[in-house]
């Protein structure tokens, strides 16, 4: 049980400091990172019959990786559906077809307070240039992969890793 929560930094992301009451009764402090709930997607192109991924630069790595579409709830009263389709036609340029969730997940509760809703999505129609937003930043490179390509790829990135595995066992095309 939370008992106190005080904020210790906010910037573009944020850290909470938390006291709390352990099940045995001991107070304990916590350091958590605060940030917006997240969305993400494996899209396949049902025209190209491919997976449409994005490679881009990724402060935690310090370099490029190659993952699925994602990005967070940054715009007041949006819900994770709309966000991710807001997310595909800003990263990949398309409109999206179908839509449906995989899960909801922490990505590292003991230390995050992100939730992840991660979905499949159908694409046929390229509507914009994607790339991402220069207004945040986003230089994203724009993957195509076949089923057999994603399949034996090591991906490094958590969200992607459950996404493709639930390809391998669910999406047979």
């Amino acid at each position: 049980m939370i008992i106190d929560r005080k904020p210790k930094y906010q910037g573009h992301f944020g850290i909470d400091q938390l006291t709390y009451k352990t099940k045995s009764g001991k107070l304990a402090n916590r350091e958590v990172f605060t940030r917006n709930n997240g969305v993400a997607a494996l899209v396949y192109d049902t025209n190209k019959e491919k997976y449409i991924l994005t490679s881009q630069w990724r402060a935690g790595s310090s370099g490029d990786v190659v993952e699925i579409v994602a990005g967070t709830l940054d715009k007041v009263d949006e819900s994770p559906r709309e966000a991710i389709v807001r997310e595909i036609e800003e990263e990949i340029g398309y409109a999206t077809d179908t839509i449906k969730l995989l899960n909801d997940c922490y990505m590292s509760p003991g230390c995050s307070t992100e939730v992840l809703s991660i979905y499949f999505c159908e694409v046929s129609q390229k509507v914009s240039e994607g790339g991402g937003l220069s207004s945040e930043n986003e230089e994203i490179e724009i993957v195509e992969m076949t089923r057999e390509e994603i399949l034996s790829t090591m991906f490094k990135d958590a969200k992607t890793i459950i996404a493709v595995n639930w390809a391998r066992y669910n999406h047979n095309i």
